[in-house]
């Protein structure tokens, strides 16, 4: 199934990142204009193996961090 060109206010350019269970993709903020990247995860995949608490985890490890070289999460 292809992704959708547009999420919300977010605007979808390219794929810029993949891994085994999730996808970076570039996107614009329509609102703002700012470029951001978005994961979208594949919810089944992630069920599948077992890894749903490994990625809870990693999202509440990552709202933690805040230093310039590392990616906020806005969302």
């Amino acid at each position: 199934m292809p992704f959708p060109k547009k999420i919300g206010k977010y605007q979808l350019i390219r794929t810029i990142g993949e891994g085994s269970f999730a996808k970076v993709k570039l996107a614009l903020n329509t609102a703002n204009k700012q470029y951001v990247a978005i994961k979208i995860i594949d919810k089944q995949m992630v069920t599948k193996l077992n890894l749903m608490h490994q990625v809870l985890q990693e999202i509440r490890s990552m709202r933690l961090l805040h230093h310039p070289n590392i990616v906020r999460i806005h969302e």
